[in-house]
Order: C-alpha cells, then sequence, then structure tokens
C-alpha cells in the first residue's frame, strides 16, 4: 500500500509541474518574449474590471451617478502594477465603491469576493511583471 501512496504523490507533484511550466509557457514563453506578458498585463486590466463589475453590481446599482461609478471600478481595475497601484486609490474612492449612497450602514465592507479578486490581480500582476524583467534580462543578457 506505501508503494501505491507514493506513486500518486509522485504522479501529483508531475502533473503539478506540468501545469506550472504550461503557466510560464502561456505568460512568458519561457523568458523569450517581453510582449507576451506585457500583453498580458494589459489585457489583464479590461479583464479585472469585468470582474469587479460583477461582485460590486449591487452596489453600482444604488450609486445615483452610475458612470462616476464607472471610472471608480476603472481606477481600481488598471491599478494593476504591484504594490504601486493600490496606493494610487484614494480612501474617499474606496468609500465611494463600497458606499455609493452617502447614508449606508455599513460604509467600508467590501463585498464577498472582493478582497480574493484583490488578491488574485495583485499576484497575477506580479507575476506578469517577474516575466517582463525576466524577458529583458534575458534580451540584454551578455554572451
Amino acid at each position: 500500500m506505501l508503494g501505491i501512496a507514493v506513486k500518486i504523490a509522485r504522479l501529483f507533484a508531475h502533473l503539478l509541474w506540468i501545469a506550472v511550466m504550461g503557466v510560464y509557457w502561456a505568460l512568458a514563453d519561457y523568458g523569450r518574449s517581453f510582449a507576451r506578458p506585457a500583453a498580458w498585463l494589459v489585457s489583464s486590466g479590461f479583464f479585472f474590471y469585468w470582474c469587479y463589475t460583477g461582485v460590486l453590481a449591487q452596489l453600482m446599482a444604488k450609486a445615483p451617478d452610475i458612470e462616476k461609478y464607472k471610472q471608480a471600478v476603472r481606477m481600481l481595475a488598471l491599478g494593476t502594477v504591484p504594490f504601486v497601484g493600490p496606493l494610487t486609490i484614494d480612501s474617499k474612492v474606496k468609500e465611494f465603491l463600497f458606499c455609493p449612497c452617502r447614508n449606508c450602514p455599513d460604509p467600508l465592507i467590501p463585498p464577498e469576493g472582493y478582497q480574493w479578486l484583490v488578491l488574485g490581480q495583485n499576484l497575477f500582476s506580479i507575476t506578469c511583471v517577474f516575466f517582463i524583467g525576466l524577458a529583458l534580462r534575458n534580451y540584454f543578457k551578455i554572451k
């Protein structure tokens, strides 16, 4: 029985490695392409805007000015540069996102799924910026 468990663990580790290398190829072309991770980083802004509009849909419906609310969501989604993006979003913008109609009972409690979405966006953008740096290093590497 112990031999079967070891074989299953090795198979799982091998499949996990294949998945990691597949993601690495899709995002960075093994460090050979600068354009691929940059394109993924730019397109992630549109994807996360779509995700944020889904998560914040109930609050968006309560907003008196829908266009202003959509602009705030765009600011949130385009803050994709790691560590800098969240700092560019003012606290008043966050207050407006979570309480668009000034008389909310719990004004600054984000909706369910918001924190996971922000975490996923930050991890994805950090990975893309790392792959951009790796491609630049490989491009300018002295042989």
